[in-house]
């Protein structure tokens, strides 16, 4: 066989491969548009720090205690819940005022077009089941759902994240909390 057929057969195999292995990761793709892209650049987080919904800031609002003693005690493993309790205040209060902060802001986004009805009631959802787990958890930092990558930032949601959370939290690089 000559040089020139040799190498013609190798470009058409891996040709052939390229086209085929193509084929099968398309195929094997979820489909695109099959569930409601929720959070994607609506920068929630950063909405709730500013508006003081943290958890941490509405336990302090209802406790009166201070943010650093909150993350104080966050650190030495008690949860948000068994910190309310220690100070007069049920884990169902500061769950209401965390969702009611939270949904102000996106009723503000549905106001101001930057997500449908239907995207801020799928996020208020979420939100629920979330908040209500970071209420009883005693593990501190970013939840398991927060996502990896966090963009260009430091790790503060200031890039394009990469995540799944999308929600612009601290990945560690920095002091911020979701809390």
């Amino acid at each position: 066989m000559s040089k020139s057929k040799a190498i013609l057969l190798v470009t058409v195999g891996l040709v052939a491969g390229l086209v085929l292995g193509t084929l099968g990761i398309s195929y094997a793709a979820p489909e695109q548009g099959s569930a409601p892209v929720v959070g994607a650049g609506v920068r929630m987080g950063q909405a709730i720090r500013d508006a003081g919904g943290r958890l941490v800031d509405i336990l302090a609002d209802l406790t009166g205690l201070s943010v650093d003693e909150i993350e104080a005690a966050r650190a030495d493993g008690q949860s948000v819940a068994d910190i309310a309790e220690a100070n007069g205040v049920t884990s169902e209060q500061v769950v209401e005022e965390a969702l009611a902060a939270r949904k102000a802001i996106l009723d503000e986004k549905v106001a101001d077009g930057t997500i449908t009805q239907e995207q801020a009631d799928l996020m208020y959802d979420r939100m629920t089941e979330r908040v209500s787990e970071r209420v009883s958890t005693d593990e501190a930092g970013a939840p398991s759902w927060a996502g990896g990558g966090r963009g260009m930032g430091g790790g503060c949601g200031q890039g394009g994240g990469r995540g799944q959370g999308g929600q612009g939290g601290c990945g560690g690089s920095c002091t911020a909390t979701t809390d």
